[in-house]
């Protein structure tokens, strides 16, 4: 098959990533055509040559999230030393993201299944894909903090990641709305307390 001419001085990662992060702050029926081309700084004929339509686009750039951002949480679970810290980390990391947003956006994943899902099946797929990369991510960690002390021998690992993956989840929802994420960091650390065995610290009383 014939390669298909891309515009110059840009590559089609370029590409992908930018329309990953229109559509994530601009949801998907808010992104004309004539919008992304702009934004993106290309000529429409490039556009549709290399990506046919908005649809493919999106599909791409959805995919292009699962394997650039999403596949990236088992190796940082991994990487060494304490493993609930670095949970707490990536949970963390997402309501300092809002915090610091002026609209926060949340994810791009969860944003699509209220947008897309369940009539776009492609989007559907990808986005089921997204998600067991996350409890797989985090069924791993688990795992590895099992090994080092970290939590109980017998956790069940498996409910737990679930249960870890749909807090992620909702957080990105709540923070949409929440005027204060940061305040949100309580029940994260509630919940890595309980999977340490540790009983909750209650606030002090004022």
């Amino acid at each position: 098959m014939a390669s298909v001419p891309r515009p110059r001085g840009f590559t089609e990662t370029d590409i992908l990533e930018r329309a990953m992060q229109y559509f994530w702050t601009n949801g998907y029926e808010s992104s004309s055509m004539a919008a992304l081309t702009t934004h993106l700084g290309l000529h429409p004929g490039s556009l549709y040559r290399t990506f046919t339509d908005k649809h493919t686009l999106f599909l791409r750039a959805l995919a292009h999230y699962r394997d650039t951002q999403t596949r990236q949480l088992t190796p940082k679970l991994l990487a060494g030393g304490p493993v609930l810290p670095r949970i707490r980390e990536v949970l963390i990391d997402y309501l300092e993201a809002a915090a610091n947003e002026a609209v926060p956006r949340g994810c791009i994943a969860v944003n699509t299944v209220g947008e897309r899902l369940p009539r776009d099946e492609a989007a559907s797929q990808i986005v089921q894909e997204i998600l067991a990369l996350v409890e797989d991510g985090f069924r791993q960690g688990l795992t590895a903090a099992a090994q080092r002390g970290e939590i109980p021998a017998d956790t069940d690992v498996d409910t737990e990641a679930t249960m870890l993956m749909t807090l992620l989840q909702g957080l990105q929802v709540v923070v949409k709305a929440e005027r204060n994420p940061r305040r949100l960091t309580q029940m994260v650390d509630a919940m890595l307390m309980r999977l340490a065995g540790q009983p909750p610290v209650r606030p002090a009383s004022a």
